[in-house]
């Protein structure tokens, strides 16, 4: 999948491009040419657009080609508790931890992210930074959040509903017959009268997967950091990328 390498590589040349056109200071007549023409193999290619792009190219390629760990075996959310949803919110939870310690913050409790997130798969072999873009190609910021016990039922409520494989780290929730019997949160049962700190993503913060019971945090601290260079910085502390398996989400008949 080379999606995100094509947009930032056509994004630079229309820059580039407007740079050029704006040395101009004359007045230019427009004549406007509608043209319905297939885009096929029997179009020949541009030989100095080629020759103009390859420069960039090459140093974008040798950018997003950067080893960064490696996969033993390939990461996909299918499932409730995937591997890969697992990993991502481990290494989030993390992150978010550190974050926190440095910046005398509240340590979050634990993460919840959504599914629809993540883009793709990390597939069995060398992992390289296209592979993180391609996983996480939007603008997310990581966000941390305090919720009351009012709000902690409404998110449980919610993935019960859902019935998603919303990845999660540090919580662990079971149901049975459509009802929840049992709440961990870092390895201790859901406490009504307390109040957690979850890290997530701005997205799901302001109601994003309808995950509205964000939006009544009793308290938010805004890092202004991107989910993908997070997951970057974190991936490359790993030789070899853990294949994390344990079930987080849990619906029993």
């Amino acid at each position: 999948m080379k999606a995100i390498r094509h947009i930032f590589l056509l994004s630079f040349i229309l820059l580039i491009l407007i740079l050029i056109h704006c040395k101009t200071n004359k007045v230019k007549e427009v004549h406007q040419i509608h043209l319905n023409k297939k885009i096929t193999d029997s179009i020949k290619s541009d030989s100095q657009i080629i020759n103009f792009i390859y420069p960039y190219k090459k140093q974008l390629d040798s950018i997003m080609n950067q080893p960064i760990s490696y996969a033993n075996v390939d990461f996909t959310k299918a499932g409730y508790s995937s591997n890969e949803g697992n990993l991502l919110a481990d290494l989030v939870l993390e992150y978010a931890k550190k974050y926190a310690k440095r910046n005398n913050k509240p340590e979050p409790d634990f993460c919840l992210l959504n599914s629809g997130g993540i883009r793709t798969i990390i597939p069995k072999g060398v992992v390289t930074v296209e592979n993180i873009f391609e996983v996480s190609p939007f603008e997310n910021e990581m966000v941390l959040l305090q919720l009351d016990g009012s709000r902690m039922k409404e998110m449980f409520d919610y993935l019960r509903i859902e019935k998603k494989g919303h990845p999660l780290a540090g919580i662990k929730l079971i149901y049975k017959k459509d009802k929840l019997i049992s709440a961990q949160i870092e390895g201790k049962d859901f406490d009504p009268t307390k109040k957690y700190w979850v890290v997530t993503i701005d997205y799901l913060m302001n109601g994003g997967d309808r995950m509205n019971f964000f939006m009544k945090s009793d308290a938010k601290e805004i890092t202004h950091l991107k989910l993908r260079d997070i997951l970057l910085e974190q991936v490359k502390n790993y030789k070899v990328l853990p294949d994390i398996k344990d079930q987080r989400l849990v619906f029993e008949d």
